[in-house]
Protein backbone atom coordinates (compact mmCIF):
# COMPACT_ATOMS: atom_id res chain seq x y z
CA UNK A 1 0.00 0.00 0.00
CA UNK A 2 1.21 3.18 -0.83
CA UNK A 3 1.80 5.71 1.54
CA UNK A 4 -0.35 9.05 2.03
CA UNK A 5 1.88 11.76 1.50
CA UNK A 6 0.60 14.89 2.91
CA UNK A 7 1.16 17.07 0.47
CA UNK A 8 -0.68 14.85 -2.28
CA UNK A 9 -3.49 17.14 -3.06
CA UNK A 10 -6.25 14.18 -3.63
CA UNK A 11 -5.83 11.39 -1.21
CA UNK A 12 -7.96 8.98 -2.05
CA UNK A 13 -8.92 6.45 1.03
CA UNK A 14 -9.32 9.81 3.31
CA UNK A 15 -11.94 11.54 0.63
CA UNK A 16 -13.75 7.67 -0.49
CA UNK A 17 -13.93 7.34 3.73
CA UNK A 18 -14.95 10.90 4.01
CA UNK A 19 -17.89 10.71 1.30
CA UNK A 20 -18.85 7.28 3.01
CA UNK A 21 -19.15 9.15 6.65
CA UNK A 22 -21.95 11.05 5.19
CA UNK A 23 -23.92 7.72 4.56
CA UNK A 24 -25.45 7.69 8.11
CA UNK A 25 -26.16 11.11 8.31
CA UNK A 26 -28.15 11.46 4.96
CA UNK A 27 -29.83 8.06 6.05
CA UNK A 28 -31.10 9.37 9.18
CA UNK A 29 -31.89 12.75 7.28
CA UNK A 30 -34.09 10.65 4.65
CA UNK A 31 -35.68 8.49 7.56
CA UNK A 32 -36.81 11.25 9.45
CA UNK A 33 -38.82 12.31 6.78
CA UNK A 34 -39.97 8.27 6.56
CA UNK A 35 -43.74 9.58 8.17
CA UNK A 36 -43.42 5.95 10.06
CA UNK A 37 -43.54 7.08 13.88
CA UNK A 38 -40.80 4.49 14.77
CA UNK A 39 -38.47 5.26 11.86
CA UNK A 40 -38.47 9.07 12.40
CA UNK A 41 -36.77 8.26 15.76
CA UNK A 42 -34.47 6.15 14.99
CA UNK A 43 -33.25 8.96 12.06
CA UNK A 44 -33.38 11.33 15.13
CA UNK A 45 -31.46 9.48 18.17
CA UNK A 46 -29.24 7.87 15.50
CA UNK A 47 -28.16 10.96 13.30
CA UNK A 48 -27.56 12.68 16.48
CA UNK A 49 -25.78 10.32 18.21
CA UNK A 50 -24.10 9.74 14.59
CA UNK A 51 -23.12 13.53 14.77
CA UNK A 52 -21.58 13.54 18.86
CA UNK A 53 -19.62 10.22 17.80
CA UNK A 54 -17.96 12.31 14.29
CA UNK A 55 -17.65 15.48 16.66
CA UNK A 56 -15.36 12.92 18.90
CA UNK A 57 -13.27 11.64 15.81
CA UNK A 58 -12.62 15.43 14.59
CA UNK A 59 -11.02 16.32 17.59
CA UNK A 60 -9.09 13.01 18.04
CA UNK A 61 -7.59 14.78 14.77
CA UNK A 62 -5.93 17.36 16.66
CA UNK A 63 -5.16 14.52 19.45
CA UNK A 64 -2.73 12.94 17.06
CA UNK A 65 -1.35 16.14 15.72
CA UNK A 66 0.13 17.60 19.01
CA UNK A 67 1.68 14.37 19.76
CA UNK A 68 4.37 15.60 16.93
CA UNK A 69 7.16 17.58 18.57
CA UNK A 70 6.30 20.76 16.72
CA UNK A 71 2.65 21.39 18.26
CA UNK A 72 1.48 23.53 20.98
CA UNK A 73 0.35 21.16 23.68
CA UNK A 74 -2.54 23.22 23.70
CA UNK A 75 -4.03 21.51 20.92
CA UNK A 76 -4.43 18.43 23.74
CA UNK A 77 -6.94 20.74 25.25
CA UNK A 78 -9.07 21.21 22.03
CA UNK A 79 -8.77 18.03 21.07
CA UNK A 80 -11.05 17.06 23.87
CA UNK A 81 -14.01 19.69 23.67
CA UNK A 82 -15.92 18.46 20.59
CA UNK A 83 -15.76 15.21 22.26
CA UNK A 84 -17.03 16.75 25.09
CA UNK A 85 -19.37 19.16 23.74
CA UNK A 86 -20.68 16.39 21.33
CA UNK A 87 -21.82 14.01 24.63
CA UNK A 88 -23.41 17.53 26.06
CA UNK A 89 -25.84 17.02 23.06
CA UNK A 90 -26.65 13.96 23.96
CA UNK A 91 -27.76 14.48 27.43
CA UNK A 92 -30.54 17.08 25.64
CA UNK A 93 -33.65 15.00 25.33
CA UNK A 94 -35.41 17.42 23.01
CA UNK A 95 -34.48 16.27 20.00
CA UNK A 96 -35.06 19.60 18.27
CA UNK A 97 -32.81 21.22 20.58
CA UNK A 98 -30.19 18.48 20.29
CA UNK A 99 -29.99 19.13 16.71
CA UNK A 100 -29.68 23.01 17.00
CA UNK A 101 -26.97 22.01 19.52
CA UNK A 102 -24.91 20.11 16.90
CA UNK A 103 -25.38 22.53 14.06
CA UNK A 104 -22.96 25.39 15.54
CA UNK A 105 -20.74 22.45 17.08
CA UNK A 106 -19.87 21.41 13.44
CA UNK A 107 -19.57 24.64 12.44
CA UNK A 108 -16.72 25.39 15.09
CA UNK A 109 -14.93 22.79 14.47
CA UNK A 110 -14.36 23.95 11.34
CA UNK A 111 -13.55 27.27 12.16
CA UNK A 112 -11.30 26.10 14.87
CA UNK A 113 -9.33 23.57 11.45
CA UNK A 114 -9.72 26.56 8.97
CA UNK A 115 -7.62 28.48 11.79
CA UNK A 116 -5.13 25.38 11.98
CA UNK A 117 -4.83 25.07 7.98
CA UNK A 118 -3.90 29.15 8.16
CA UNK A 119 -1.07 28.40 10.72
CA UNK A 120 -0.10 25.43 8.40
CA UNK A 121 -0.88 22.55 10.85
CA UNK A 122 -3.15 20.96 8.55
CA UNK A 123 -3.27 19.72 4.59
CA UNK A 124 -5.09 21.61 1.98
CA UNK A 125 -6.52 18.87 1.16
CA UNK A 126 -7.97 18.15 4.59
CA UNK A 127 -9.54 21.54 5.11
CA UNK A 128 -11.43 20.84 1.31
CA UNK A 129 -12.48 17.48 2.61
CA UNK A 130 -13.66 19.14 5.74
CA UNK A 131 -15.38 21.87 3.87
CA UNK A 132 -17.73 19.21 1.90
CA UNK A 133 -18.14 16.99 5.17
CA UNK A 134 -19.37 19.46 7.23
CA UNK A 135 -21.31 21.06 4.81
CA UNK A 136 -22.94 17.37 4.31
CA UNK A 137 -23.59 17.32 7.70
CA UNK A 138 -25.15 20.76 8.31
CA UNK A 139 -27.50 19.75 5.67
CA UNK A 140 -28.06 16.52 6.78
CA UNK A 141 -28.49 17.96 10.35
CA UNK A 142 -30.66 20.79 9.07
CA UNK A 143 -32.91 19.00 6.92
CA UNK A 144 -33.90 16.48 9.91
CA UNK A 145 -34.84 19.18 11.83
CA UNK A 146 -37.34 20.50 9.20
CA UNK A 147 -39.04 16.73 9.71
Amino acid sequence: MEPLLQNDPNPKIPYFLGWAGLVPFGSAALVTHSGLDAFVLYGFLGGTAYGAVILSFLGAVHWGLAMREDRSPHWYVWSITPALLGFATLLIFDVEIRIIALIPLFALTWLIDRQAFKHGLIPDWYLQLRTILTAGAIISLAAMLLA
